[in-house]
């Protein structure tokens, strides 16, 4: 499990150590710094995949991140103009330092940076992060169509459902059959299949209730195709819907509720806005399914801006499915020099957090003030 990332002088951090847990929600406002925390380990993984980190390079731009040249990166109230990215890995009661430090200044113009300090290649297995089975999922997620396409490699090497999640049909078309192995994660209105498409489905009743979606192959194509149905009298469903038609959330939840449910113990699941596009009852379960995931041996990180989610995750705490120790809250804010900074609110047994500062999902008390002046 990764247990801290630290980065010198990278985006909005001039120095920050971001302590991690089984489950870390990160939170606060637009341009706070939470996203870059998610960025910093998608740049090492696009480095991993394209062979640059192995030579020291880190490729700012790739189909994880797209951050720019260095001088995009590069915080610009350094004391030493140089970047440094550091993960500290636990296995077996034992802490691993991965660094990545790189003298930045003669390389602004270049969008691969060039690292002098440079974690050696035989430590990347101590990291989810750079093993088969990682999932990183994008805020801009797949939308509704007609057809998805199909990666052979990323599908059934990596079981990579792409990140934006294009791949989540294919997904479910390869391995939908198959038995979830988390117990944890079974659907308590759905205990008789445990396949990964009937969790899927079960799950989904969460977001809009009677609804299931299919994957089918479109022949003679690398394509495939969803269909979403409800449910009509009795346990049958109604006539199969287009994706276009169901609208955005159930196509935009979709690939993080079939990354959850097929994540194997040990993997890393990395999302951001996991409740783009849906109604608060869907947020909540959301939150709920992401604590269930964690407990259930898989590291998550989740970048948020919804109370639901929140409350969805401090209700499984509470509920003793996920101890309180497992989940961290970090809350980005931004100081008046630029730079960003956070604050980590405790989480009791019972949910409840040690404080609630200004501007952490605190906007509807405040709006219900301003009405009732």
């Amino acid at each position: 499990m990764i247990k801290l990332l630290s980065l010198t002088n990278f985006k909005g951090f001039k120095t920050a150590h971001i302590p991690m847990g089984a489950l870390t929600l990160l939170s606060g406002l637009n341009g706070s710094g939470k996203s870059t925390v998610l960025q910093a380990m998608g740049l090492l993984r696009q480095s991993f995949d394209a062979g640059f980190l192995a030579n020291g390079d880190l490729a700012l731009n790739g189909e994880l991140v797209e951050l720019g040249t260095v001088d995009d990166v590069l915080n610009h109230n350094f004391d030493e103009p140089t970047i440094e990215i550091e993960l500290l890995v636990g296995k077996d009661e034992i802490d691993t330092s991965l660094k990545w430090n790189a003298p930045a200044q003669d390389q602004v113009k270049s969008d691969v940076l060039s690292c002098t300090v440079r974690a050696p290649t035989d430590s990347y297995s101590e990291s989810s992060l750079f093993k088969s089975g990682l999932q990183f999922l994008r805020a801009d997620r797949i939308t509704p169509s007609v057809t998805f396409p199909k990666s052979l490699h990323a599908i059934r090497h990596n079981r990579f459902l792409g990140p934006r999640g294009e791949f989540t049909a294919h997904y479910l078309l390869e391995f939908g059959a198959d038995k979830t192995r988390a117990p944890e994660l079974t659907h308590e209105t759905e205990q008789t299949s445990t396949s990964l498409l009937s969790q899927v489905n079960a799950w989904l009743q969460e977001l809009s209730p009677g609804v299931r979606v299919e994957p089918f192959q479109v022949e003679m194509t690398d394509m495939v195709r969803l269909e979403f149905s409800y449910r009509g009298t009795g346990a049958s469903y109604g006539d199969a819907i287009r994706p276009t038609n169901v609208g955005f959330g159930l196509t935009h939840a979709l690939p993080i509720v079939a990354a959850c449910l097929g994540a194997e113990r040990g993997t890393l699941l990395l999302v951001e806005n996991p409740e783009a596009q849906l109604h608060p009852r869907g947020q909540f379960a959301l939150g709920r399914l992401l604590a269930l995931t964690a407990a259930s041996g898989v590291q998550v990180v989740a970048e948020s801006h919804s109370d639901h989610v929140l409350n969805g995750i401090r209700l499984a705490i509470k509920q003793k499915h996920l101890p309180a120790s497992a989940g961290v809250i970090h809350f980005f804010s931004r100081r008046p020099e630029g730079t960003s900074d956070f604050m980590t609110p405790r989480i009791s047994d019972d949910g409840r957090l040690s404080e609630w500062p200004t501007g952490f999902f605190d906007q509807w008390e405040r709006g219900l003030d301003m009405l009732l002046e």
